[in-house]
């Protein structure tokens, strides 16, 4: 026996001994952890039958709510597009071009070589010496002279000899403006333009011509490549002709030979004067055609060209002349813009015309005959700021009044121009607000308040 173990009547005391059951008992009323458990068990349960009553409910509404979504979807796609088209309201901005070449005519009067019209072949038959080298025949006459052409020979003999026979003059020339074939073409047009441009040499011996084409002659060829030439609505017809066939390949040696012969025009004229004033503005309204962008350079060099043949005291008179023809007939649009760019030289005679053509433009859209203070006038009470004005034809005027009075003198004889000038700038600069989504808002403002400061500044 223990002595150190409890006697039996204190194992049965229950405060010495306590049960097992009532000790478990207290640790689970008064363990946090199983209340904490408890109330998440009870939590979870709500969140299950609330859900489970959700969709319960859904089974019956689906098909409204998905029309309600629809139509909210709907209304937002509208919204954010009205928005879009607030923000891009320079989406109106209009291109230049015109298509200026219809369809071409399908037969071109090619002129064959005839031997007995040909004086340069007849001396070559007649020389037996020089034939047996050549061996010129009767069956290969056109051969030997496109031969002769293609080469260069006939070009250094020509020179050699200084005159050149009609015949020659009219074959040359039929091919430079119908040939299909590239080397024809480019090796007549080359032939033209050396034997016209002996006429300007000093020192050398210049070729005497005995036949020079009209300018009947060259119109009559521009028809045929489908140019519209004499039609008063051939400008907005050239506008909507989708079937055409375009700028035709023989226009750049047509151009070519227009330029020399224009250079010489001081000391052989070929054309009137009322015939360049004709050719120059084809040569603008060819400027207007995008299918002829690639002979940009081409064509502002025979402009140049073709200004410079004027004489002083045809010039003032013919420059009027021009400038109220193209202004009569050009489509009110940003075509205007292009004509008055495509007068691109710095001369004395392109500054000129340039500034002539804006006037003409400006009195014919502002519907205005008067001085040029009441043109200028009739610009500063554009009110900008109302919704109903066109801010594109604004930025029309503010491009052609520029040109207008910075290309020419004007301004220095007239400083009150340059004061009224200003204040139409002002208007625009400063009455037209950075929030503005108009079309051609930013286009206007921003520009009129950089040539603000030029104007300040001066």
């Amino acid at each position: 026996m223990d002595l150190d173990e409890p006697l039996d009547f204190e194992n049965d005391d229950p405060l010495v001994n306590p049960p097992a059951t009532l000790e478990t008992r207290k640790k689970k009323v008064i363990g946090l952890d199983d209340l904490l458990s408890d109330f998440y068990k009870e939590k979870s349960k709500i969140i299950n039958k609330e859900n489970r009553k959700r969709k319960a409910s859904k089974v019956y509404d689906s098909d409204e709510d998905e029309n309600g979504q629809e139509a909210l979807l709907s209304k937002y796609v509208h919204d954010c597009q009205n928005q879009m088209d607030e923000i891009g309201g320079e989406e109106d901005v209009r291109e230049w071009g015109l298509s200026m070449f219809g369809d071409q005519k399908t037969t071109t009067p090619l002129l064959l070589v005839d031997l007995d019209n040909c004086c340069l072949l007849k001396e070559f038959m007649k020389n037996t010496q020089l034939n047996q080298v050549v061996d010129v025949r009767l069956d290969t006459g056109g051969n030997f002279l496109e031969g002769l052409l293609v080469n260069g020979c006939l070009t250094r003999l020509i020179l050699t000899c200084a005159r050149v026979d009609k015949f020659i003059c009219k074959w040359t020339l039929n091919l430079l403006l119908y040939s299909s074939k590239e080397d024809l073409r480019s090796a007549a047009c080359d032939f033209w333009c050396s034997i016209l441009l002996s006429q300007n040499e000093v020192n050398g011996a210049s070729v005497e011509i005995q036949w020079l084409p009209k300018y009947q002659e060259l119109k009559e060829a521009l028809e045929s490549y489908g140019f519209r030439i004499n039609s008063s609505q051939n400008v907005e017809l050239a506008k909507t002709d989708s079937e055409s066939q375009g700028p035709p390949q023989n226009i750049r040696a047509w151009l070519k030979f227009v330029a020399a012969c224009c250079q010489i025009r001081c000391q052989d004229p070929i054309f009137s004067t009322s015939q360049v004033d004709e050719i120059v503005e084809i040569l603008v309204w060819l400027l207007l055609d995008r299918g002829l962008h690639g002979l940009s350079l081409l064509l502002h060099e025979c402009l140049i060209s073709v200004i410079g043949s004027f004489k002083e005291e045809e010039w003032v008179l013919s420059c009027t002349k021009i400038a109220n023809s193209l202004a009569s007939r050009v489509p009110q649009d940003m075509n205007c813009l292009r004509i008055v760019e495509s007068v691109s030289g710095i001369d004395a005679r392109s500054k000129l015309l340039r500034s002539s053509i804006s006037n003409q433009m400006l009195v014919v859209l502002l519907d205005h005959k008067g001085s040029d203070a009441n043109l200028l006038s009739s610009l500063m009470s554009i009110k900008v700021k109302e919704k109903s004005c066109n801010l594109m034809k604004t930025y029309i005027f503010l491009v052609l009044a520029e040109n207008w009075l910075f290309s020419s003198k004007l301004v220095e004889e007239k400083p009150v121009l340059r004061d009224m000038w200003a204040v139409f700038l002002r208007n625009c600069s400063c009455q037209i607000n950075t929030t503005d989504l108009r079309p051609y808002a930013s286009k206007v403002r921003t520009r009129a308040a950089y040539l603000l400061q030029g104007c300040s500044s001066n």
